[in-house]
């Protein structure tokens, strides 16, 4: 038990360091002996039945390619970047046109590693780790679906072994290069992609997948107009879709152009931290931010099996019994199946009907409860709508919120602590005062802006004043909040769930309650152990604890003017004592 707990010990430096790393080391995988012609690539097993109905998923290769890099001079040989133009497509059996997918695989190793851990570039394509044949099932499922899909080769992105890259720079004339052949291909010229594109591909409606640091490459695509766009024959982009995304190269804070959905994996053994979530909590943040964003927790999955050329994750997860049994490789993938169909429904659509049950299985029916499973999978959803769609009564994104409301309103307490944590990665030494933060010994995925709301007697209320006129709730369908349990709080009652009530009270002084349901996703207590320090009474809690979604319908809280609510109040009488993370209490619509 003791190298047990110093393992734990270090798990705010570890899970940061692997996070950063974000990579899988896998020898590298043959391509088919013999390119001369496309072939498909073999059926998965993870598919849907018949598989016989579905596209084939053909490999290409449009050639090699010269990638210039700015940074270095002329007569520098990293100047000039040789890559290969190769990948799976499979293309719907219908004329269309379609709407194209784009998948970018993440970080693993194109090429040998030497012996300084550095996959030197360029290889020979029978060496070359063909890491976007991974998602030839994904690829053809989507063309089952009615997508003219693609899994495009980036490992020239991802290599450091030419050079140090510019960020984005190589992926920018990579995906360019795929897209302006597809583009020629789809207008009746010159095609070498092996199947028939003609009149196939509707590029103007395109979507963007990432996995691991191509989650992260597919924002940075989608916010730059500049590169994704209709002068060039392409884009812009519809909304990405992040599996298991890494954070490395850019800022998430900034937010997202489009819709975005981000995939976490609970039991994630590479980007531990589930670093995707930056993403969304970058767009809750972010004054600019106009679309909606959603992540999806799946639980018991971990990072590789999204792909299948990878091989089960490079690290493990101690003090994690959650993990001790992870999902099937098929089970994984099927769920990325279907989440992704629903996904491209709600962009793609025009059928309103398949919208909306696309958006409730997706976890974003803003006027249902929030999920505890999603596809059939223990699994939780955090929701964003459309800044248009949603009125926020605190978020918090500064300490000023713990005193007045984005409204205006006073914020008062009764019997309650509350404390702000500030986004982002610190300690109690390097920000005094943040202690009851934990921020270094509780893992919560994106480091999120939040409260800490904490009470010692039954009864104790959170009250949100609500000034006249900023309280009309009648053409919202919804109150949305998020929460997690504070782990490692003495006031929790064991693992026990947490509960609390929400009263609104209207301009004539009337009040109605409606209480969080029994074992509320968002507020069980997390799998994990504590573990302490053995430094005083600091301890590390070993399983992430995520924020994710309550939703209670505004038609629970009958008797009152919903058009003139002018208190908002969290009464916590459910529960003896208690200390959650807290966030986010805002009204909200379909």
């Amino acid at each position: 038990m003791r190298r047990l707990r110093i393992a734990r010990s270090w798990g705010a430096a570890l899970v940061l360091m692997l996070a950063l790393a974000s990579c899988d080391l896998v020898p590298p995988v043959p391509p088919p002996t013999s390119t001369a012609s496309p072939s498909p690539v073999a059926t998965p097993s993870a598919t849907r039945e018949p598989q016989a109905a579905l596209p084939a998923a053909v490999e290409y290769d449009l050639g090699e390619a010269t990638i210039v890099q700015e940074r270095f001079p002329a007569d520098s040989r990293f100047r000039n970047m040789p890559v290969r133009l190769n990948g799976v497509i499979a293309v719907p059996e219908t004329t269309g046109p379609h709407p194209v997918v784009v998948i970018l695989h993440g970080n693993h190793p194109g090429c040998p590693v030497d012996d300084m851990g550095v996959d030197r570039w360029p290889c020979a394509p029978t060496v070359e780790q063909p890491n976007y044949r991974g998602f030839a099932y994904l690829v053809r499922e989507l063309a089952g679906q009615g997508y003219v899909a693609l899994s495009i080769n980036i490992n020239a992105e991802n290599t450091f072994g030419f050079g140090e890259p510019t960020a984005g720079e190589r992926l920018q004339q990579i995906v360019d290069l795929h897209l302006q052949a597809l583009a020629e291909a789809t207008a009746g010229r010159s095609n070498e992609f092996g199947v028939e594109l003609a009149g196939r591909a509707d590029l103007s409606r395109m979507a963007l997948f990432g996995h691991s640091r191509g989650g992260e490459a597919a924002v940075a695509l989608a916010n730059s107009p500049e590169v994704m766009t209709a002068s060039r024959g392409y884009g812009p982009v519809a909304g990405v879709l992040l599996i298991a995304a890494a954070v490395t190269t850019i800022d998430p804070w900034n937010g997202s152009a489009v819709p975005l959905a981000a995939i976490l994996s609970a039991c994630d053994g590479d980007v531990v931290t589930q670093d995707g979530q930056f993403f969304y909590e970058g767009a809750r943040l972010s004054p600019q931010q106009t679309e909606w964003a959603t992540s999806a927790w799946l639980e018991r999955a971990n990072h590789n099996s999204f792909n299948q050329l990878l091989p089960r994750d490079p690290f493990g997860l101690m003090g994690r019994p959650d993990c001790d049994l992870l999902l099937a490789d098929q089970e994984q993938q099927k769920w990325l199946v279907d989440y992704a169909a629903d996904f491209l429904t709600t962009l793609f659509s025009k059928d309103a009907q398949a919208v909306a049950a696309a958006t409730t299985r997706l976890g974003m029916d803003a006027t249902g409860a929030a999920p505890d499973e999603l596809y059939g999978l223990p699994g939780r959803a955090t929701f964003l709508p459309a800044a248009a769609n949603r009125q926020v009564l605190f978020r918090p994104a500064t300490a000023e919120e713990l005193e007045t409301n984005p409204l205006g309103g006073a914020v008062t307490t009764d019997g309650v602590d509350v404390s702000f944590c500030p986004k982002g990665f610190y300690s109690s030494q390097s920000l005094p005062g943040s202690e009851a933060c934990r921020r270094n010994y509780v893992t919560i995925p994106g480091q999120p802006s939040h409260a800490v709301v904490s009470w010692s007697k039954r009864g104790a209320e959170l009250r949100f004043d609500v000034p006249e006129g900023a309280g009309n709730l009648s053409g919202y369908t919804s109150l949305s909040m998020r929460a997690a349990v504070d782990p490692v709080s003495t006031l929790n009652a064991g693992v026990k769930p947490q509960a609390f009530t929400i009263r609104l009270t209207d301009g004539t002084g009337k009040s109605a309650r409606a209480s969080t349901r029994v074992d509320e996703p968002a507020l069980v207590f997390p799998p994990g152990f504590v573990e302490p320090l053995g430094d005083g009474d600091r301890v590390f809690f070993t399983g992430p604890v995520p924020l994710t979604t309550i939703r209670l319908p505004l038609s629970a809280f009958a008797g009152i003017d919903l058009s003139d609510v002018r208190e908002v109040a969290l009464v916590f009488d459910r529960m003896t004592s208690g200390t959650l993370f807290f966030s986010d209490v805002e009204w909200v619509r379909q």
